[in-house]
C-alpha cells in the first residue's frame, strides 16, 4: 500500500511538471563568513582579499530555464566590474560554477555537467537521481513562500581522500517543480535556496510563464568519468610542478 501511495505521488508529481515552464533567477553568496574579525587581526591583507570575494559573489546572477523535457543551470550575469583584481575575479566566478553548464534530462534521468578546470573542458555524465535527500520537518519562509530543509553529502574524491560538502537545499512544494540550482533536484517542489559547503544560492525572482528559448545539453569538451577528469587534472599538475 505504501509504495502504492508513493507510486501515485509521483506520477502526479512528473505529470505537473511536464505542464510547466519557467526562468529562475538565483544571486550568490557565501554561507561562510569569510572576512572574519578574526581573521582581519591576523592579517589584513588576507581579510581584505575575502571581503573582496564576498563583494563579488553578490553581484553573479544564475538562471535555472526548464520546460516540459529539460533544464539548464548557467551564469547569466557577471556584474563585476573589470577594474577589479582579475584573479579574485576569476577564483570567485570559478567557485560558484560560473564557468560550468548543468543540463538536466528529466524523461532520460541524466544529468550532464560542462566543467571548465585549469587543462581543458569537460563534460560529465551521471544519472540526474544521484542523490539520496534526508528530508526534514524544519521549515522557513524565503520571499513569502514556505520552504522545507532538506540534507545531503557531497561526496568530493581527490587524490585518494575524500572531502564531504555538507549541502542544505531549501525547497517549496508550493512550486511543484522538482530542480534547482547546479547539479541538485529530485526534490518535491522547487529549491529556492542551496547551500553546498561555503557557497550558496538564493531565488530572486521567480517566472513561471515565459516559455524559455530551446534547450540544448552541452557539448563542448571530451566525455570522461570522475577518475578519468581527476587523472588528466593531476598529470597536468604534476608536469606544472616539475617543469619548474
Amino acid at each position: 500500500m505504501k509504495k502504492t501511495i508513493i507510486f501515485l505521488f509521483f506520477t502526479t508529481f512528473i505529470s505537473s511538471f511536464g505542464q510547466q515552464n519557467g526562468i529562475i533567477t538565483y544571486k550568490s553568496f557565501f554561507s561562510i563568513k569569510q572576512a572574519t574579525e578574526e581573521l582581519k587581526q591576523q592579517n589584513r591583507m588576507w581579510y581584505q582579499e575575502e571581503l573582496d570575494h564576498e563583494m563579488m559573489a553578490q553581484l553573479l546572477r544564475f538562471t535555472l530555464q526548464f520546460n516540459n523535457e529539460a533544464a539548464v543551470f548557467t551564469m547569466s550575469e557577471n556584474m563585476i566590474s573589470d577594474l577589479e583584481n582579475q584573479l579574485s575575479k576569476r577564483y570567485t566566478v570559478g567557485l560558484f560554477y560560473g564557468d560550468d553548464i548543468f543540463y538536466i534530462n528529466r524523461k532520460k534521468d541524466t544529468l550532464i555537467e560542462q566543467l571548465t578546470y585549469s587543462f581543458a573542458t569537460l563534460l560529465r555524465k551521471r544519472k540526474a537521481s544521484f542523490i539520496e535527500w534526508n528530508l526534514t520537518t524544519e521549515t522557513k519562509e524565503i520571499q513569502g513562500y514556505k520552504c522545507y530543509k532538506a540534507t545531503y553529502t557531497y561526496v568530493q574524491k581527490w587524490k585518494g581522500r575524500e572531502f564531504l560538502w555538507p549541502v542544505v537545499a531549501w525547497y517549496c512544494p508550493e512550486i511543484p517543480v522538482p530542480l534547482g540550482p547546479t547539479r541538485y533536484s529530485g526534490l518535491p517542489g522547487l529549491i529556492l535556496e542551496l547551500h553546498e559547503d561555503e557557497i550558496a544560492y538564493v531565488v530572486e525572482k521567480i517566472d513561471l510563464k515565459t516559455v524559455p528559448t530551446k534547450i540544448t545539453e552541452p557539448t563542448e569538451g571530451e566525455m570522461l568519468s570522475d577518475e578519468e577528469i581527476k587523472n588528466r587534472d593531476r598529470r597536468v599538475k604534476d608536469e606544472l610542478i616539475n617543469n619548474n
